[in-house]
């Protein structure tokens, strides 16, 4: 079962990736203006709306240059975060390592605005993702450069 189980996994990963490649294409075609995805962002929220798809999305978009130096681009990552923080309930994803992810990368953002907001954030964190050490760890990190 464990074997079968794995080879599903594999496969869904694989189609999964392959669909994101085409909706890349597909969002670069539709829309000449790449610093607005709201079209992505419905079609995780309508389709799948899984803290995978969120992350996968908001990696690609932090990508797109350095959060620390440019503001605008900070400020869209934010909104894109809290988006997905939003769109996500807690109870139904407390136990998924991306949703922790999210959660972790949304705070240390938020850090660079906004230390006390950062922390609440952190501390949302820690309370819904008890589990993922790395939660705990970013943090302790936090209040250390705090």
């Amino acid at each position: 079962i464990a074997s079968i189980m794995n080879r599903v996994r594999n496969l869904k990963n694989k189609y999964r990736n392959e669909d994101n490649i085409t909706d890349e294409f597909n969002c670069t075609k539709v829309s000449a203006d790449t610093t607005d995805n709201s079209g992505t962002v419905n079609q995780i929220m309508m389709t799948t709306n899984n803290p995978e798809d969120w992350l996968c999305f908001l990696v690609r978009l932090e990508k797109k240059g350095v959060p620390q130096t440019d503001v605008s681009l900070l400020n869209r990552l934010i909104g894109r975060y809290s988006q997905a923080v939003t769109a996500l309930p807690a109870e139904k994803h407390s136990q998924d390592e991306n949703y922790a992810r999210i959660l972790v990368r949304f705070a240390e953002l938020k850090a660079l605005q906004d230390p006390e907001e950062a922390r609440d954030q952190f501390h949302l964190a820690r309370l819904n993702c008890k589990k993922f050490a790395f939660v705990h760890v970013a943090f302790a990190q936090f209040e250390l450069s705090q």
